[in-house]
């Protein structure tokens, strides 16, 4: 029986909070550098990582379906209770770190929105969007922040739009460049950034979260759709970034935007960036809020509110000060590195234990050679990151890519031999 369209409907509303939670001012970063600096040779890559991110988060929500477990109480049952308290603290606390750390990021880039529409009052734009967020937050109401995602997602999606139409290629040029893998010289970190800035790790135990209660067929619905919406946003800031020469700062991007197209450059790119950095920081307070009841077992309200509550105030600090927490950032991203194919191989392991997920919940045995390859992909990813870290402290002359690729496949065809032990599935 077929779901009503109003089900499905409400399923893509609760969903959007995904792509509103990776779409933020790092992905308006990245991808309009790639835009500016490599045309419309990047596009597979944010192909790519929209299908494994819709990948890896239909996993997370099938388990939590499938079990009745969160992703937490999935990690406990698979590896006993003091393992499996050491995975969820290692796992679950640097996703927590993470989401506090780049909090500054996505509150500045919310303010710097405004200041591109209405003028340079980025202080009193940082304690005005700060309360905001609070307050719906403090609402506790999932449905209510769910609406406000999908009026923000549709916000960047008008904005960013209206800038890539005026770009100078044909619709077969975008079909191309967006199945055809292609990494131009010195565009390997670009396109590693895209794959990341798309495959976040608080994002997997969001979509545990907002699972609950849902069917697997309503999931993918609401899930496929919302992501595939948050990959052609991604697409199209790719695409406006063509516009400009360079990327220096939103400013210069503004101005150059401008130039070529007059006003409606600069008022897309601010709503835009708006809509992109307040969605976030309100996604990433109330990730923390969900992996400390799902991960940690946090059930008291005052213990919930503790949590998003200094998320949302370690990002106000660093904007209102405008001191920007380069250290901290870089010793999250190391620890992050690790954490994003932690969290793949977990999930691989735990969807394919019979005795965590009954048979009517399981994948055909050939999304496991889908898993393995996003597996390798994120383990290249989260490597470099780290490699970079070292480059970045140390002053190496240069990324080890060889390293990099050669322990992820080590990694991958280890967890590929692990699931081939797997019983038969259908």
């Amino acid at each position: 029986m077929k779901a009503p369209t109003r089900d499905k409907l409400s399923s893509v509303i609760l969903w959007s909070i995904i792509s509103a939670a990776f779409i933020g001012p790092g992905t308006v970063t990245t991808a309009a550098s790639a835009g500016s600096q490599f045309q419309l040779q990047l596009l597979w890559a944010v192909t790519f990582a929209t299908l494994a991110c819709i990948a890896l988060q239909e996993v997370s929500a099938r388990i939590t379906i499938s079990s009745g477990l969160s992703f937490g109480q999935a990690l406990d049952k698979k590896f006993g209770h003091q393992k499996g308290f050491w995975v969820k603290w290692l796992v679950g606390g640097s996703v927590v770190l993470g989401c506090a750390a780049y909090e500054a990021g996505n509150i500045l880039g919310g303010t710097s929105g405004l200041v591109l529409l209405i003028g340079d009052y980025s202080k009193g734009f940082t304690i005005l969007l700060t309360l905001v967020a609070a307050i719906i937050l403090w609402s506790g109401r999932g449905k209510w922040i769910s609406t406000i995602m999908t009026i923000l997602v549709a916000m960047m999606g008008v904005a960013f739009f209206a800038l890539a139409f005026y770009g100078n290629f044909s619709f077969g040029e975008v079909v191309s460049s967006s199945i055809a893998p292609v990494i131009p010289p010195g565009a390997e970190l670009l396109t590693l950034g895209l794959v990341g800035t798309t495959i976040v790790p608080y994002n997997i135990f969001l979509g545990s979260g907002i699972s609950k209660g849902q069917t697997i067929p309503l999931m993918r619905v609401g899930l496929s759709i919302s992501v595939i919406i948050g990959g052609l946003i991604t697409a199209w800031i790719l695409m406006a970034g063509t516009l400009a020469s360079e990327f220096n700062s939103f400013a210069d991007l503004s101005n150059q935007f401008q130039a070529k197209i007059g006003m409606i450059g600069v008022i897309a790119l601010g709503v835009g960036l708006f809509a992109a950095g307040f969605s976030s920081a309100i996604t990433s307070p109330y990730a923390a809020s969900i992996i400390a009841t799902s991960v940690f077992n946090a059930q008291k309200k005052s213990s919930i509110v503790w949590v998003w509550a200094s998320v949302l105030a370690v990002g106000f600090l660093f904007g209102i000060s405008g001191i920007k927490p380069i250290p901290v950032i870089l010793a999250v991203q190391a620890v992050n590195g690790l954490i994003l194919p932690l969290i793949t191989y977990f999930l691989i392991i735990i969807v394919n234990d019979p005795s965590l997920i009954p048979a009517t919940g399981r994948h055909a045995s050939w999304y496991n050679a889908v898993l393995i390859l996003i597996l390798g992909c994120v383990l290249v990813l989260g490597f470099n990151n780290i490699d970079k870290v070292m480059v970045t402290v140390f002053k190496l002359k240069e990324p080890h890519l060889l390293v990099v690729f050669t322990l992820s496949g080590i990694i991958s065809l280890y967890t590929a031999f692990k699931v081939m032990k797997r019983p038969g599935s259908k």
